[in-house]
């Protein structure tokens, strides 16, 4: 069991490419509820080395660029993890670490990408590059349909009963007839 929890928790130690954060805005609603959102990140990104003051990670810019220029966007789909119900008052970010999507390793090595720190803060609107991919069912109250007629239905006749004792009709009406011509 120690090998399989090492596993677990000394994976985010090993070599790996650098680590970016990203910052988003969702309800408080998206929150309490823990929806699966739909994040389209940016090409750059914000070195969590120094959060982007500039450091010797992002060579002094303070982004870190994890796709090339003609590429098309990432998508991440990330499950909000459920806050309680006076959540609405807390203000402090959630922060959803997310292997392998983060920056990409210095050329020639091959290592995984780093890790992705989404920090995530209740706000008022979402930002416009996420987005919702389920909502909670909506209660739908259809009306019931009238009735064409208030007369009694009448009971269906099953049609098993006849068929059955057609054939049986038949099979010994055959059995008959083998044995009078001599067949049987």
């Amino acid at each position: 069991m120690g090998q399989v929890l090492g596993r677990v928790t000394g994976g985010h130690d090993a070599p790996r490419g650098p680590d970016v954060s990203h910052r988003v805005r969702v309800p408080s609603d998206w929150l309490h509820e823990g929806l699966l959102i739909e994040i389209e990140l940016p090409r750059h990104l914000r070195c969590a080395a120094c959060d982007g003051g500039g450091c010797d990670t992002c060579e002094r810019s303070g982004a870190l660029t994890v796709r090339g220029r003609g590429e098309p966007a990432e998508i991440v789909e990330v499950r909000l993890p459920q806050r309680g119900p006076d959540s609405a008052t807390d203000s402090r970010p959630v922060v959803i670490r997310i292997p392998e999507l983060g920056g990409l390793p210095a050329a020639g090595e091959d290592l995984p990408r780093g890790n992705l720190l989404l920090g995530v803060v209740v706000a008022a609107e979402p930002d416009a590059n996420v987005r919702p991919l389920e909502k909670p069912p909506a209660v739908v109250i259809a009306p019931v349909p009238a009735r064409r007629s208030l007369a009694p239905v009448a009971p269906r006749r099953s049609r098993v009963v006849p068929v059955v004792a057609l054939l049986v009709l038949l099979w010994v009406a055959l059995l008959v007839w083998l044995r009078l011509s001599g067949l049987a």
